[in-house]
């Protein structure tokens, strides 16, 4: 390694751990006017205000729920406990959910509130992909829609909350007071995708989460009217299952469909 290269390396070692890399001082001309350790703490700030300042952008209602002063001890030891692999910041917060549950246990709506917000960021960064709609489905007859299987936009997650996560975010985007964090009496499921250029998401029955989960993994519309049928007779499984089939149309989720035939 040059004499560059290993300045370099000593140097990014410091801006990682000040106490590991303390060595990298002795490299740096010092002066009365501003020491190098000083100096060296410019950098070593600087560094992580920057880091500091993408997390807030990935997760801006968790900044405003925890506040400046706690969100910044917070990615403060997420940069401690996670050092930056990535070239693009876009992706350092992947990990904010589980440093929470860890850090932050008492206050669990806060690794509710973060898993949220970085999946809503996963479904707008999502590949585009084209979207299917009601009167795509006309030409196809009747009787084969129980052989239609399904693929869906990349953009799709499936969340749970057990707090009132989503109405204490939706009260910070809008600026206003949130509600005090409460527990739910039952887990709430929240389907989340990308409709014209923005993350959607909404409330989804667990039955319709089966059947979504159900699609997404290739199952045919006839076999999940067939599941359906467990909780209900077999024509209002029928009429269950299309109504979930026009919701994820209208909403774009679907990007084809194909007609599987079955050996006789």
């Amino acid at each position: 390694m040059s004499h560059l290269a290993n300045l370099q390396a000593e140097f990014q070692a410091y801006l990682m751990d000040d106490v590991k890399g303390a060595g990298f001082i002795k490299s740096v001309i010092d002066d009365k006017k501003v020491g190098a350790k000083k100096r060296l703490g410019i950098y070593f700030d600087a560094y992580r205000l920057r880091i500091i300042e993408a997390l807030a952008t990935a997760y801006p209602q968790l900044k405003a729920l925890l506040g400046d002063v706690l969100f910044n001890k917070v990615a403060r030891e997420y940069i401690d406990a996670y050092p930056s692999t990535y070239l693009n910041l876009r992706w350092y917060g992947s990990q904010m959910r589980g440093h929470l549950q860890e850090t932050l246990a008492q206050h669990p709506i806060a690794a509710e509130m973060a898993n949220f917000e970085w999946t809503l960021s996963l479904a707008f960064d999502a590949e585009d992909v084209p979207e299917l709609s009601l009167q795509d489905l006309a030409t196809i007859p009747p009787e084969s829609w129980v052989d239609l299987s399904f693929e869906f936009q990349p953009a799709i997650k499936i969340i749970q909350t057990s707090w009132n996560t989503i109405a204490v975010w939706q009260a910070l985007e809008a600026e206003e007071t949130p509600p005090k964090p409460k527990q739910e009496s039952i887990y709430q499921s929240w389907l989340i995708w990308r409709k014209n250029f923005n993350s959607q998401f909404r409330l989804i029955t667990e039955m319709e989460v089966t059947a979504l989960n159900m699609a997404v993994m290739g199952a045919t519309f006839g076999e999940i009217c067939a599941s359906l049928e467990v909780e209900m007779d077999e024509e209002q499984a029928m009429v269950t299952a299309a109504q979930y089939l026009a919701s994820w149309l209208e909403n774009g989720l679907v990007c084809k469909v194909s007609l599987i035939k079955f050996a006789s």
